[in-house]
């Protein structure tokens, strides 16, 4: 009889477990329930290659990163691989909190196929951004859909970028 109430009481703690990552997958963007739905903030970054980075037009995956940022790290092949399955996404990457010297040997260490660089026009706090990772994703209307803090998985990056209907 214990036996059995032991399984039962950890069957159902596993259910509720099961349906709260469910729900917290499906309503994780409200991360900053305070830039949904909103127009991002202005943000301009300086890539090393001098690419044009606007962040209307199409939908971006805003990533906020540094180069001593060991979950920054871990996500660059997800992020890197969203690209190239996702060319109609603008990915690009804020470089924060860093230096000028740890960033460019970072870039220069783990290249990737969208742009990054250190922020020279608005800043990371206006995203409600306190240390990376984080990243926010934006519809081609300039409009935040979402935001999500810690390295991406690919299927959380997929569930995201759904959002964005790419």
């Amino acid at each position: 009889m214990r036996r059995a109430l032991v399984a039962g009481g950890a069957i159902v703690a596993g259910s509720v477990l099961m349906l709260s990552l469910a729900w917290g997958l499906q309503h994780a963007a409200l991360t900053s329930p305070q830039l949904l739905g909103r127009p991002a903030p202005t943000l301009a970054i300086a890539p090393e290659h001098g690419q044009t980075v606007q962040l209307q037009g199409k939908p971006v995956v805003l990533n906020f990163w540094a180069s001593w940022c060991g979950p920054c790290l871990q996500e660059l092949p997800v992020l890197t691989y969203g690209q190239y399955q996702h060319p109609g996404v603008d990915f690009v990457g804020a470089n924060m909190q860093d230096t000028a010297d740890g960033a460019a040997l970072f870039e220069s260490k783990h290249p990737h196929p969208y742009p990054a660089g250190p922020i020279i026009d608005g800043s990371y706090q206006s995203y409600g951004v306190f240390g990376p990772p984080v990243t926010i994703f934006i519809a081609a209307n300039g409009l935040v859909t979402a935001s999500f803090s810690g390295p991406l998985d690919q299927t959380t990056l997929d569930h995201y970028l759904g959002l964005l209907g790419a």
